[in-house]
């Protein structure tokens, strides 16, 4: 069964940015979540292993941009709060 936008929209992990005007597919929702890895990834803003996580396991699930996930998630794990001016609470 191929998912529908509405089942991946469901899916997103809670508190991921999310423009009903700008993300109308479900590799749109995707590339947000990546958007959110490399953010980590490059020392802007620090997300939580756990919602790191939940933002991989979203990419792999329905498909889209999975090398790119997996690569800049791999960046993120050796980063620690302290390299961060931007924390995320969650």
């Amino acid at each position: 069964m191929t998912a529908t936008f509405e089942q991946a929209l469901k899916q997103l992990p809670e508190g991921t940015y999310y423009d009903h005007f700008a993300h109308k597919t479900i590799e749109s929702l995707c590339f947000v979540c990546l958007h959110e890895l490399d953010l980590h990834a490059e020392g802007e803003y620090f997300h939580p292993l756990a919602m790191r996580k939940k933002y991989l396991k979203f990419i792999e699930k329905f498909g889209f941009y999975v090398d790119e996930a997996r690569k800049v998630y791999a960046i993120g794990l050796g980063k620690t709060k302290a390299d961060f001016i931007y924390i995320d609470s969650q």
